[in-house]
């Protein structure tokens, strides 16, 4: 009987752990330039790593942006819209910045068409441009 039940047990824990594997999600890595000018012109992006989304555009969707004597605090969302499909994504920020540039990390909150279930994070540095900043995501995604 004693062996029974350790065979049982044993099948099941290798049932879960072939489960576990098989469902597991694919880490890509991922790279993403942001040119952000402050102004009403739109900004742009360049992406690898997200598969039908190499290029397009940047929104802002909504932060809070805190102007201190150093640093200065950028928390919210941009939205990247994929050139050429209607898909894209959300990425929640949480960045300190100056005149040197800034330094944060970056979430992916929601992403839609052939994005869609897609889910990431990774660090940003930003290098000052003129009228703005070119920030440099890295990253993984999953999804």
């Amino acid at each position: 009987m004693k062996r029974a039940r350790e065979a049982t047990v044993l099948a099941v824990g290798l049932l879960l752990a072939m489960t576990s594997a098989a469902g597991a999600a694919t880490r890509t890595a991922v790279t993403m330039d942001v040119s952000t000018t402050f102004d009403e012109e739109p900004d742009y992006f360049t992406a690898t790593g997200i598969a039908g989304c190499e290029t397009g555009v940047v929104s802002d969707g909504g932060a809070h942006v805190q102007f201190t004597p150093r640093p200065g605090i950028f928390a919210g969302f941009k939205v990247f819209e994929c050139d050429g499909s209607d898909s894209g994504l959300v990425a929640r920020l949480n960045a300190r910045f100056g005149e040197g540039g800034s330094v944060g990390s970056w979430t992916i909150v929601d992403a839609w068409g052939s994005l869609a279930g897609l889910r990431g994070s990774g660090s940003l540095t930003g290098d000052p441009i003129d009228n703005g900043i070119l920030d440099h995501y890295v990253g993984t995604t999953t999804g």
